[in-house]
């Protein structure tokens, strides 16, 4: 399960790797064809250079330059999939969805989870953890089996407000009647208000936070 995300911009650079490796590949091409120049006009007439080692660096430069010509192909196909992945994505504006995500975004708005328990519990117990991992809220979760939902306030243990702009987790925690441990899931649950297409990867943006496109489980009734 991904955690909220904290996109680093790498598409620039991934274009910018490309022509770096264009550059430092005719450098050191270059390089080469000035050696083997030297090399076959200084050589002995009687005792000539063999030539299969010069054949198979070569080879290994026509190598290279084909991987980053096929690099910079799938780059270009990537961007134009991302484009598509983006325009079909503008239908997701103002639904609300559930993300693959335990974390979300507090900032002074209620934040929305939906957990599921696998089978009916005797106890259970729903936790919110601020990013150092320290519990901040608890309180009892539905025992019967299925799926329930969990609205924080950003309330405290101690009845203070959380911190805003800042990411919290939840989890449930539930056992049977032998005080074994049952299986538990939790999803977020917010709405979509925008799309970001300046990552490497499609991405919508929420009032819980920024979430690739692939996180999002289904689209929900409110």
């Amino acid at each position: 399960m991904s955690d909220l995300i904290s996109f680093v911009n790498q598409s620039a650079g991934a274009a910018s790797n490309a022509a770096n490796s264009r550059t430092s590949l005719a450098s050191d091409f270059d390089t080469f064809l000035t050696l083997l120049t030297a090399q076959l006009q200084n050589q002995d007439p009687l005792e000539p250079t063999d030539a299969t080692e010069f054949t198979n660096q070569l080879v290994q430069f026509s190598g290279v330059e084909q991987q980053i010509e096929t690099n910079s192909a799938l780059e270009n196909l990537l961007a134009s999939n991302n484009s598509a992945t983006g325009a079909a994505m503008a239908n997701y504006l103002g639904q609300q969805v559930e993300i693959n995500s335990q974390g979300g975004g507090f900032h002074g708005e209620d934040v929305n989870w939906r957990y599921s328990i696998s089978s009916e519990a005797s106890s259970a117990t729903i936790t919110v953890k601020d990013a150092k991992g320290q519990i901040v809220y608890s309180q009892p979760a539905e025992t019967d089996a299925g799926t329930h939902e969990f609205v924080w306030d950003g309330t405290l243990n101690d009845g203070t407000k959380a911190a805003q702009d800042q990411v919290y987790y939840t989890s449930v925690t539930a056992t049977n009647a032998d005080e074994e441990s049952i299986s538990t899931t939790t999803r977020l649950l917010t709405r979509v208000t925008g799309v970001d297409l300046s990552h490497d990867s499609p991405a919508i943006t929420t009032s819980a936070g920024i979430f690739s496109y692939s996180d999002i489980l289904r689209v929900t009734q409110s």
